[in-house]
């Protein structure tokens, strides 16, 4: 009887349990493949080959009452094993399961009682699209539920009346000793600890007053014991209590220090990768300088030729003039150009992505085609971002450089860097800096942000460049960052969004 109810109200549960997940198992395979299989149709609303693929499931699976389609914005699209319509909205009894995950419930839906409605969110590239409902029949699940509990009925009412016959018989035979037991155990239980069973047998029941008389002395030897470790545990209490008292100030000393460790340790990473962008920056107008001073002294060297030959006219003199202020015109450029980038002001305001890679990339102009680097710019839009642009310029500059760098020192054949601007789901620009270097090698690929990994010779690089580029975008600017190989070489993709949910901050 106790082997049956045990099973009845342990077993049946679980094996309840064990079809609720199975039913789970089922809907969350299924749930997959729709969205796998008409991904591109949700993507482009469209709806003919989403019902026409949602039929089809139906069909193959006769336990789905309905598939309902839910877009965050927009009509929804509910099937069913008849027909397909569209709805403008939900009732609230299946509307609440629409969260940022999985959610299921037995409910009533469309007519039909006692459904499994599952609730599947849609997410494509991190971008939560909206759910996908599904209604499973539930009829497999009671029926097998109910067999259970009409086959514990029976065995239940069977071995009621077994033991029924057999306690009355056992009872008669038994129940004297027994109930003199049962009195001095319930003496016992009041806290009597003095009695003791008199009961002489050469049966179970001898051997039952035996064990009881040992229990009880047991019980008096455990409530002595008990008493002094009680008194030891409340001394062992106190004494543990002071220590955690005094590790929890020690703890909270220590992490005070290791969090202004970390602020000072991040200070100087910003330092150093305000160092290094600077010093790039001085070798691009370096190699940006060098072509017109080259030409301004030309000019000085034909002027005093001419002057020694005395054909210094005034026609040639103004041709030369002329020549000089557009020379040293270019000059300034680019140090109003060097300004810009190191500007003081930190202030988040919308710039253009396109003009500022281009006021970038001609900072650096001379010294690509020094290398013989072909750089591309594929940007046929303006886009305008909220930001950062000094710190989105050092990004740039920082991506630039590294594929730079990476070209010459494997001697490229034909090398060449490509930047290219384009819109995902209209809400966020995608800006991709991709070399013909080969790409990162698989054993450093985890490394490449870690802050002083570096690659390059002791000396030409601080391994600070990705790592402070990951910071700026990631945390400061609200959008993503990283890396991935192709048959050329790398790929880092940079995701800004338009409008940043999260507050943009400068590095200080």
């Amino acid at each position: 009887m106790a082997i049956t109810l045990f099973f009845a109200f342990m077993v049946i549960p679980m094996q309840k349990t064990a079809l609720q997940q199975i039913m789970y198992t089922q809907a969350e395979t299924v749930s997959k493949s729709i969205v796998q299989a008409t991904s591109d149709a949700i993507i482009s609303k469209d709806f003919g080959f989403i019902v026409e693929h949602n039929v089809e499931v139906l069909k193959n699976n006769a336990s789905i009452h309905y598939i309902l389609i839910s877009p965050k914005q927009g009509e929804k699209i509910f099937v069913n094993q008849k027909n397909w319509h569209l709805l403008s909205s939900l009732d609230t009894n299946v509307g609440s399961l629409e969260i940022n995950k999985i959610a299921y419930k037995i409910t009533d839906y469309d007519h039909i009682k006692n459904v499994y409605h599952f609730v599947y969110p849609i997410q494509f590239s991190g971008i939560d699209w909206g759910w996908l409902h599904i209604g499973f029949s539930t009829a497999e699940y009671d029926k097998y539920t109910h067999d259970m509990y009409y086959q514990i009925i029976y065995i239940i009412g069977a071995s009621l009346v077994l033991i029924l016959i057999v306690g009355y018989f056992f009872a008669r035979w038994i129940s004297g000793p027994v109930s003199t037991i049962s009195q001095l155990a319930t003496q016992v239980a009041a806290g009597d600890l003095t009695v003791r069973s008199t009961i002489k047998r050469n049966d179970e029941i001898g051997v039952l007053s035996d064990s009881f008389n040992q229990m009880v002395d047991s019980l008096m030897a455990s409530n002595q014991y008990l008493e002094h470790y009680n008194q030891e545990l409340e001394s062992e209490v106190t004494k543990r209590t002071q220590e955690l008292a005094d590790l929890n100030i020690d703890l909270d000393k220590k992490i005070k220090e290791e969090v202004a460790k970390s602020k000072r340790q991040e200070a100087l990473l910003i330092h150093q990768s305000r160092s290094a962008a600077m010093g790039e920056m001085i070798g691009a107008i370096a190699h940006q300088w060098r072509q017109p001073l080259n030409a301004l002294g030309l000019v000085q060297q034909n002027l005093h030729l001419r002057y020694k030959l005395g054909k210094l006219d005034e026609a040639f003199m103004l041709s030369s003039m002329d020549k000089s202020d557009r020379l040293i015109q270019k000059m300034s450029t680019t140090i109003d150009d060097f300004r810009n980038f190191f500007k003081p002001n930190k202030q988040v305001e919308s710039f253009n992505v396109k003009h500022i890679i281009q006021s970038t990339t001609e900072l650096l102009e001379a010294q690509l085609k020094n290398n013989d680097i072909k750089l591309i710019i594929n940007c046929d839009e303006d886009y305008i971002i909220d930001g950062l642009e000094g710190e989105f310029s050092q990004v740039i500059l920082n991506l630039i450089n590294n594929a730079k760098d990476v070209l010459i020192e494997n001697k490229s054949e034909q090398p060449s860097i490509e930047i290219s601007v384009h819109k995902k789901n209209d809400q966020i620009t995608v800006v991709t800096v991709k070399d013909n270097a080969g790409g990162i090698p698989d054993s450093i690929f985890d490394k490449i942000y870690d802050p002083y990994f570096t690659t390059k010779e002791e000396g030409k690089g601080t391994g600070i460049g990705l790592y402070m580029s990951k910071i700026i975008i990631e945390n400061n600017m609200g959008g993503t960052l990283h890396a991935f190989n192709d048959a050329d070489g790398a790929n880092f993709v940079i995701e800004l969004k338009d409008k940043p949910l999260v507050k943009v901050k400068p590095i200080a």
